[in-house]
């Protein structure tokens, strides 16, 4: 009884710091797509790529609003740790849900996904997506590229990955 009333006050005191209205309208709005994050990716590549790029800003800046920035990181995050089971804590729904909202706050954002490798080989059923920024993992407390080989990103791009900053590191 214990351990359920410690995770239900730490999960209380996560969405307190939720203060505003907009803040408040924003974690609802994340809520809801990350749980749609599943039903997506039943969907083919070109129409997932419509629901992920569709009416973004023309002028994405690398200077994005940090404070908004930081909201929807915060958001996204106390989804991830309140929302179980509704959202899926998984790298997916994390990875594309930040994606989604950061993209739509001007920032200029990749999202890779890739598959795991063992002693050169790729491993079957085995892979991680995360957000690339500047050529770099972003939001990764590991370089993931260390152990995962990227295959696909969105934007979808026809630079090869050497050139778009997603180069495979040995």
């Amino acid at each position: 009884m214990k351990t359920w009333r410690a995770k239900m006050c730490r999960r209380l005191a996560l969405l307190r710091q939720l203060r505003s209205p907009s803040q408040q309208w924003l974690f609802l709005r994340v809520v809801v797509f990350a749980t749609a994050v599943p039903l997506l990716f039943r969907l083919k590549i070109s129409a997932l790529s419509r629901v992920l790029e569709r009416r973004i800003r023309s002028a994405r800046t690398p200077n994005a609003d940090p404070a908004r920035t930081d909201l929807i990181i915060q958001c996204v995050e106390t989804a991830r740790a309140v929302g179980s089971p509704v959202v899926c804590p998984k790298c997916l729904t994390r990875a594309v849900t930040l994606y989604y909202f950061l993209r739509r706050a001007g920032m200029d954002l990749t999202l890779c996904f890739g598959a795991a490798r063992k002693e050169g080989r790729l491993v079957e059923a085995a892979g991680h997506c995360w957000l690339v920024k500047n050529g770099e993992p972003f939001l990764e407390a590991h370089d993931p590229r260390t152990n995962f080989v990227p295959i696909y990103w969105f934007p979808d791009s026809v630079l090869s990955p050497q050139e778009s900053g997603l180069a495979i590191k040995s």
